[in-house]
């Protein structure tokens, strides 16, 4: 989540958000396969989050556990078998890697749910006592819970050498290595380049993530111009999207966020109203300049003949080829941006030539694939370092009732007030230029307990200017 920002736009403490349903939250036994205890009456809250930056999805159920939540039999010294009453710690016992199935809606009936049936369980990864200074004889314990591919992820390896789509090859580790259910054909986006690699015995993860840097969308995306893809999961199964798509994408949510009390209701357009907000203005030039955020030089070097060449890829020149959230990239001052032939870069990558490697197939087919070129790399690679820069230009976090249809990489509209005021109106009126507009969910939390339910959202996006509207037809200012 985006750290400190503009403190000034946070004034309001949080209003209550009515609570979620907590519906199940069952855990199965490792040694014996039909016993399963429910935590869902010792639960005190439950964390889920989904992030465009993680491979999966993950949970904490913080319980507490009585000691009087299942029924054990032992045998009892001459007494034949007796039933004693444990925890649940102790008597399934939970000693980690246990099947979890969990499920919780919100008030629009709005349902996240990870079970048997959907191939989804959550699994235990962890579980930690909770210190207390109270002398009764309940313990309570956090329970952090993962995907099924987390933990299949440390023990799998590719092992093979592979070609063809990219897309294709992801999809292939995802359901061949992994043995993922989650996959649907339509969550994973179509490349236009081919490449080959050796897995290495890398995890699978890491090699999926190496592809999505290599990655060029066949519908919305141009070679050397724009690239970049992510990969992540959410509750509904595994996504393998270009920036340029997501950036694209069907806008979910219109947010509001302004200090009118809620009785004074919400503009016409909107579907949320955002109960804090935190906008992260930090901006450090130094930092952007070195990973390369503006410009970068590329050197490409071919080991047999000793030839190199170098291309240098400017933000600003293709500033109208991509897509962008806003309206345009963040002005830099032209005394260190300059263009032409006096153009500046901020970093170097250095490539070797791929040509006549990792030729796949029988020995002709080798032979006439020599002289091509594995990968257009360097083309590639630097576009996505650019756009995996820019993309986090701009961040927004706010805090709105438990909302359970939004998911990572969703595009939502958020709108902000101008602070200040104008001659005819207060800030609460007129909404903010530069901030305001589509944005992608980078990161998402929903807070779940008894009393009160929330979802934390980390908003991101490449550029500034308020573009579109809340809704078509209907606009706030």
């Amino acid at each position: 989540m985006a750290g400190q920002g503009n403190k000034n736009l946070n004034r309001n403490a949080v209003r209550p958000a009515a609570p979620a349903l907590l519906q199940t939250i069952n855990v199965a036994s490792n040694e014996d396969k039909g016993s399963t205890v429910s935590l869902l009456q010792g639960a005190v809250r439950v964390l889920y989050w989904e992030s465009i930056l993680a491979d999966t999805v993950s949970a904490s159920v913080i319980f507490t556990d009585s000691g009087n939540t299942m029924t054990r039999t032992k045998k009892g010294q001459g007494h034949g078998k007796r039933k004693k009453k444990v925890s649940a710690v102790e008597g399934l016992p939970i000693t980690g890697g246990e099947t979890v199935e969990l499920k919780f809606t919100d008030n629009s009936d709005n349902t996240i749910s990870f079970n048997n049936s959907s191939n989804n369980n959550l699994y235990i990864n962890s579980i930690a006592p909770i210190p207390t200074d109270s002398q009764t004889t309940s313990k309570s314990y956090e329970l952090i819970l993962t995907s099924k591919e987390y933990i299949d992820n440390e023990k799998e390896r590719v092992r093979y050498c592979a070609g063809g789509q990219i897309s294709d090859q992801v999809k292939d580790i995802l359901e061949k290595v992994l043995k993922s259910k989650k996959v649907k054909e339509e969550d994973i986006e179509t490349t236009q380049v081919e490449y080959q690699y050796i897995g290495n015995n890398k995890k699978p993860f890491y090699v999926i993530n190496h592809l999505s840097t290599k990655a060029v969308s066949a519908e919305n995306q141009e070679i050397g111009v724009s690239a970049g893809y992510f990969f992540w999961e959410t509750s509904e199964g595994y996504y393998f999207k270009s920036i340029d798509t997501l950036l694209s994408g069907e806008q979910k949510k219109s947010i509001l966020y302004n200090e009118t009390p809620d009785s004074a209701g919400m503009p016409k357009g909107y579907d949320i109203k955002a109960l804090t907000l935190d906008v992260d203005n930090r901006v450090n030039v130094q930092q952007k300049l070195s990973q390369g955020a503006y410009s970068n030089r590329r050197i490409e070097i071919n080991p047999f003949t000793t030839e190199y060449k170098v291309d240098l890829i400017d933000a600003y020149d293709i500033e109208e080829k991509v897509k962008l959230a806003g309206d345009k990239l963040h002005s830099q001052n032209p005394e260190f941006f300059k263009e032409g032939a006096d153009a500046d870069f901020s970093r170097t990558t250095f490539f070797f030539s791929t040509v006549g490697q990792l030729n796949m197939g029988e020995a002709e087919e080798q032979i006439e694939k020599s002289k091509d070129e594995n990968l257009e790399k360097g083309k590639i690679v630097n576009q996505a370092i650019m756009r995996y820069n820019q993309l986090f230009a701009s961040q927004i976090t706010i805090t709105i009732p438990g909302e359970f249809s939004l998911h990572a990489g969703d595009t939502v509209y958020m709108d902000i007030p101008q602070i200040g005021e104008s001659e005819n109106k207060s800030c609460a009126d007129e909404v903010n230029k530069e901030d305001g507009g589509l944005y992608i969910i980078a990161d998402l939390c929903h807070y779940i307990t008894a009393k009160d339910t929330y979802t934390k959202l980390n908003l991101i996006r490449d550029s500034v200017g308020r573009t579109g509207s809340p809704t078509k037809g209907k606009t706030f200012n």
